[in-house]
């Protein structure tokens, strides 16, 4: 190592390795410290497994998917736009695809081929990269020199010098992944205040047993409305899936971030199974698939309509008597059958543990953070970037849209000396 370093950065994830690049490319002596033995372990997981890098849309449309202090972000969104973040996957080698909702992936479908590109260029940037090193500490001399104690991975004390300093340590979800929330006790220790931690963008639990009878179901094109006290909170469509807990999957994963900061009393969600059919469409359907089966029991007559394990659930929901035969099946029999696909209700218990969700809500002070910089108003020359700070999105690509800018405008606004 040396003497003393123009910057180091705490945290090889997504942010850390975007500030590292930044700043080893503008030439300033960079130190990336990182506790894990590999860098980004996280963007691994991120997009199950395939790495949403981004969403191909304006900056106004990031910004307004940010469910938290989205006006702050105004200046290292514009300053780092979807569009510049593809540009320059393309530019490290990582070729790139858009997909449903403008989703943007590696065209290789592996997220392993972004952090292995992040970490390539950042080491071609000639940023020096120090793994399995925890910081326990951060303190600052009269002069300005700022020290940084850590610990190997044998629990031995080490030590290096900067004069400026990166926190991009992620938030505490994914805490396998090396997010285990240690930056913001770095921070606090340093006068920052942490705004409550939460875990956002989760399943949801469910007062209702029965969704473990069909555990692992995806169901495709249906549609979820989520209430509280019955006032419409979120509705979208899309794909779902039933769990042992009750519900997740892409539109779960969204609405849930707009249940996180309610008591979770009196709040439902509703599932229309046929969102392209009408209650009397779907009404003549039911009644053309049970003439079709006429002299078969009801519980074998929709394989059509419904997914095998999906149809006893929904038959004894019903009340009907699953072994009546299905010219039996009466006018209001129907109708329920129709209200049931159509109004498929559960109660909801809660979100999920923050060690199951996908971004963390709470964290570092946004009032405490130069917006224009990333750099703290009570510590010079200390900067954030990423998942620490108090700020989250949607599912879309705009999380790791965040990481990557705000990591770029730290990295950028460190004057060279």
């Amino acid at each position: 190592m040396k003497d003393i370093y123009d910057v180091v950065v705490i945290g090889a994830g997504a942010a850390g390795m975007m500030a590292a690049c930044t700043c080893a490319k503008r030439k300033l002596s960079t130190l990336v410290i990182e506790q894990m033995k590999q860098e980004g372990s996280k963007i691994l997981v991120t997009g199950k497994g395939r790495c949403n890098i981004t969403n191909d849309c304006d900056p106004k449309e990031v910004i307004a998917n940010v469910m938290s202090n989205g006006s702050f972000l105004y200046s290292a969104i514009y300053g780092f736009p979807p569009a510049d973040i593809i540009d320059f996957f393309n530019s490290i080698g990582v070729e790139t695809v858009t997909e449903r909702g403008r989703r943007v992936f590696p065209k290789s479908g592996k997220a392993i081929d972004v952090r292995n590109a992040l970490a390539e260029h950042m080491k071609a940037c000639k940023a020096e990269v120090l793994k399995d090193h925890k910081v326990t500490g951060i303190s600052r001399s009269p002069d300005g020199e700022i020290s940084i104690y850590m610990k190997d991975k044998n629990n031995i004390d080490d030590l290096c010098f900067c004069r400026n300093c990166i926190i991009a340590t992620g938030g505490m979800s994914y805490r396998s992944t090396g997010s285990d929330g240690s930056g913001y006790e770095l921070a606090r220790q340093l006068g920052h205040t942490i705004i409550p931690l939460k875990g956002a963008l989760t399943g949801l639990n469910t007062y209702q047993k029965w969704v473990s009878g069909a555990m692992g179901l995806t169901l495709k094109n249906v549609s979820l409305t989520l209430y509280k006290d019955n006032k419409e909170l979120f509705k979208e469509q899309g794909e779902l899936l039933l769990t042992h807990f009750g519900i997740s999957g892409p539109i779960v994963l969204t609405g849930s971030r707009y249940l996180l900061d309610t008591d979770y009393k009196n709040c439902k969600a509703v599932i229309d199974l046929k969102p392209a059919l009408d209650e009397e469409t779907l009404y003549r359907r039911i009644t053309k698939d049970l003439e079709e089966n006429s002299n078969k029991q009801l519980v074998n007559s929709l394989d059509a309509l419904l997914p095998q394990s999906l149809i006893p659930i929904i038959v004894k929901l019903s009340g009907i008597d699953p072994d009546k035969k299905s010219n039996q099946i009466s006018r209001e029999e129907k109708n329920a059958l129709v209200f049931l696909l159509k109004h498929l209700s559960l109660d909801v218990k809660s979100g999920m543990d923050i060690d199951d969700a996908v971004v963390t809500k709470g964290g570092i002070a946004v009032k405490e953070i130069n917006p224009s910089t990333m750099e703290s108003k009570i510590f010079k020359n200390l900067y954030f970037a990423g998942e620490i700070i108090d700020v989250d999105a949607l599912t879309g690509g705009y999380n790791l849209t965040i990481a990557f800018a705000t990591g770029r405008l730290a990295g950028k606004s460190i004057e060279a000396r």
